[in-house]
This record gives C-alpha cells, structure tokens and sequence, in this order.
C-alpha cells in the first residue's frame, strides 16, 4: 500500500513541476536582443511580485495618441539587491524606459534595461 502511495505522491510532483516550468518563457520567446525602444510615460498599475516586477504605462505619442505598454523587469529579489524597492516607482510617477521590444512590431511590450525616475535617478 505504501508503496502505491509512493508512486502516486511522486507522479502528482512531477505534474506540479511541469506545470510551474510551462507557465514561464523564455527572454528570447518574447523579447527581441536587437531592438531596444525608449519611452516616457505615466505609470498606471504597478506590480512589484513574481516572477517579474511589472510597470503599466500609458504614453502619449507624438500624433497625441495614448499607447498602454506593459514594461516588464527582473524579479524582485533581485531588483532590490540593486537598489529598487516596492516604492521606487509609484502609479501616477512620470518615468522613461530603455528597454527589449517585443518581437511583434505592433505590441506594446518592453523588457526593461533601465528607467529615469522624474528627479533624474536611474535605476538598472
């Protein structure tokens, strides 16, 4: 009996595991290393959890179009071993973004390599 609970344990880890690993891509399944786009903004929503610290910013083009683009950065633990804390960036804070394109042209999707708060400090 005990060994019948063994493999089932086992089998119901493996599928946990598997499940956990799908839900995450890759840099290169998303993200392009040959572009980089710089924006200015507003931010909107912010989420400073896992996997990746998330920045929704609404910025208004040249045309005065309002564009929303969804930036995306490192995990938290990491960011705040560079610096950064949960109130770095706040919604309604003016930020500029340097950061990966998406691969699709059209998506408003940044992997972010640095922001410019409003007073001038850069965050990497």
């Amino acid at each position: 009996m005990s060994s019948r609970f063994f493999r089932l344990a086992l089998a119901l880890g493996g599928l946990f595991v598997a499940a956990g690993a799908s839900g995450h891509h890759s840099f290169s399944a998303e993200f392009t290393a040959e572009e980089t786009a710089t924006i200015t903004g507003t931010v909107t929503e912010v989420w400073f959890r896992n996997p990746h610290v998330r920045y929704y910013v609404e910025v208004t083009t040249a045309d005065g179009e309002i564009e929303q683009w969804d930036t995306r950065g490192a995990s938290p633990s990491l960011l705040v071993r560079r610096g950064w804390t949960k109130s770095s960036i706040k919604i309604g804070d003016t930020i500029t973004l340097n950061g990966h394109r998406a691969h699709e042209a059209d998506r408003k999707l940044l992997s972010i390599i640095w922001v410019e708060l409003a007073d001038g400090t850069r965050l990497e």
